[in-house]
């Protein structure tokens, strides 16, 4: 095995980084504008759409651990990570593309179904095969307890640059205001030829950014053969069946790993419906214009952003189980704060003092503190699954990170595919219709309610159970020493 310096140049983790924002352009474009494009443009219902993304989320977490084997036991020339990262994210960002452009000839809701179905489970396999082994890779890279803190959270800060340039500022990007001839004014995300223009453009940087984090990682490939205890199976269709259930066993038996599944699955799914819902709050609710839509999307990312970013000095100063239990608190206040002040009547969700928007800027500035929390959460929680990974590999000899990287994708997915389902039935139940020209009043104060108070329902219970979270920074240098284990 090559051996690394025991930090990583900080160069080394933002070229790694660059992956990730393939991830944030492609999954987060999906997350945030499919639900319009299809209930608006399409005019699908929102059950629908969310069952469709439901079902293709769904099978992208359950076939993660079937890579997370494949990748840990590839043996080639070229690395056992970077082959499926070019292949998986050539074919990631060209169906990412095709979401967006529905030949004319596909009518009615079953075929549009059909249509969107298919083609989210082709964009989440190819999502499989380049995420699995790309979180590998940075589990791979850092040795240190510190260090793996501080990669993911420059991973899932710069994921959340990318979502500032092409989600916060995706408003007036691709979806400015239309005047129409009688002089009305059309939203944005309801003229179908911009999310033409946002799907090419988000696949073709998506694309340079793979292409870009595979030749500057690729000095950290761990070429050649896999170690002796990784072929033990051999190499025959049994030998891979058997191998995949040792992987499935080895993770799953692991009692530390349901801590942070448990916590970061809870934490997921309330940030997927929030980030859904609140969408529809927006344009609903709050009445943005698209350049309002745009301070407020992008502050919200900018808090993601500084969470992540500034995960790796929490972590050295408090640990990880006292950081997340304050970034929950953090992002809480935030949804807390909105309920009181918007649904509670402190604040009309138009007011302004003179030409200044009042009611624009606090929105901004709580659902800033509900998304910086949740930017730490997200790196939080994949650096404690590297931690884990590593302490399994002291054990066992065996390379075990693909396995655990597609172990805590597996919850991430289904998080966000149970979110994805329950936003659809969320919108039917509060009285959302499909392409209607306004909506009823009542709807739209539960669309509200819903955005401000389903996370932080959702981190308190998430708090239950990461206060349980036993591994501290001193119980891993405990294990290291036991183990035998050094940073190199």
């Amino acid at each position: 095995m090559t051996t690394h310096s025991k930090k990583l140049p900080t160069r080394d983790l933002w070229s790694y980084a660059t992956g990730e924002g393939s991830n944030s352009i492609t999954m987060n474009g999906v997350n945030n504008f499919a639900m319009l494009f299809y209930t608006q443009i399409m005019g699908m219902s929102p059950e629908l759409v969310g069952m469709a993304l439901f079902l293709a989320t769904f099978w992208d977490a359950i076939s993660d651990p079937l890579m997370g084997t494949i990748t840990d036991r590839t043996r080639s020339r070229f690395g056992r990570r970077h082959p499926y990262m070019l292949i998986g994210g050539a074919v990631l960002c060209l169906a990412f593309v095709a979401l967006w452009f529905i030949p004319e000839s596909f009518q009615g809701e079953k075929v549009l179904f059909g249509y969107l179905l298919c083609l989210n489970i082709l964009v989440k396999t190819a999502f499989t095969v380049f995420v699995v082994p790309y979180t590998a890779l940075g589990f791979e890279m850092c040795k240190a307890y510190d260090d793996r803190a501080r990669l993911q959270g420059i991973r899932y800060g710069f994921n959340m640059f990318m979502n500032i340039l092409f989600g916060g500022f995706a408003w007036m990007l691709f979806f400015p205001d239309v005047t129409a001839a009688d002089g009305s004014v059309i939203d944005g995300t309801k003229v179908e030829g911009h999310f033409h223009t946002m799907g090419l453009t988000l696949g073709a940087v998506s694309l340079l950014l793979i292409l870009f984090c595979v030749y500057s990682t690729y000095k950290y490939a761990e070429k050649g053969a896999a170690p002796e205890s990784d072929a033990a199976d051999g190499d025959g269709l049994v030998g891979h069946a058997k191998a995949f259930i040792h992987d499935l066993k080895d993770v799953y038996s692991d009692k530390l790993v349901w801590f942070v599944f448990a916590f970061f699955g809870l934490a997921q799914f309330s940030m997927m419906v929030v980030s859904q819902v609140q969408m529809f709050t927006y344009i609903e609710y709050m009445e943005f214009t698209a350049a309002e839509k745009t301070f407020v999307h992008t502050g919200g990312m900018f808090g993601f952003a500084i969470g992540s970013l500034g995960l790796g000095s929490m972590v050295r100063r408090w640990d990880k189980k006292l950081t997340g239990i304050i970034a929950m608190a953090i992002s809480s206040a935030g949804g807390l704060g909105l309920f009181a002040v918007f649904t509670g009547g402190l604040l009309d969700p138009q007011a302004s003092i003179g030409s200044f928007p009042l009611a624009v800027v606090v929105f901004a500035g709580l659902q800033m503190m509900w998304w910086g929390g949740c930017g730490i959460i997200v790196p939080l929680a994949t650096a404690m699954i590297s931690d884990l990974s590593e302490v399994k590999k002291w054990q066992t000899g065996e390379v075990t990170e693909g396995r655990y990287a597609a172990g805590f994708s597996f919850f991430l997915k289904l998080a966000s595919s149970l979110g994805l389902l329950v936003t659809g039935f969320i919108l039917k139940s509060v009285g959302y219709v499909s392409g209607a020209e306004a909506q009823s009043a009542e709807a739209i104060d539960n669309l509200a309610v819903t955005t401000f108070l389903a996370g932080p329902i959702l981190m308190a219970l998430a708090f239950v159970i990461i206060r349980f979270y036993p591994l501290t920074h001193e119980k891993v240098s405990q294990l290291r020493r036991q183990y035998g284990a050094d940073e190199s």
